[in-house]
């Protein structure tokens, strides 16, 4: 077994604490909308806030058949909080039409995250 000196240590532990925060980068990067592992429903990501994301999921659904009064969604938990995000009867319409309907979200821990909803 090979031991290592201070300078090894630190320079292993620095990286790690490095390598943490560009991995939930990483992992919040990529496409807005995809079925995940719930086909009957589209997920998307928020803007990027204060070195974090959020996701919220529409039901196919209540975009292809819009309840009346809209709807109400709570974001992901992150950094522990939520944000609350609303879409109208015309805003879900316009997305199943294929437009992207841009929406910010409630503020919580003082900032707002955008969405941008399209179905693809």
């Amino acid at each position: 077994m090979h031991s290592m000196n201070r300078r090894e240590v630190i320079f292993r532990v620095g990286g790690l604490l490095l390598a943490i925060p560009a991995s939930r980068v990483l992992l919040a990067c990529g496409s807005d909308s995809g079925g995940g592992t719930n086909p009957q429903s589209l997920t998307f990501t928020s803007s990027n806030e204060l070195a974090h994301t959020h996701t919220v999921s529409l039901q196919l659904t209540e975009i292809s058949t819009p309840p009346a009064a809209g709807v109400t969604k709570t974001t992901s938990n992150d950094l522990a909080h939520t944000h609350m995000v609303s879409l109208t009867a015309a805003d879900l319409d316009s997305i199943n039409q294929g437009n992207t309907v841009t929406k910010t979200t409630t503020n919580d821990d003082n900032h707002t995250h955008s969405f941008a909803f399209r179905k693809s």
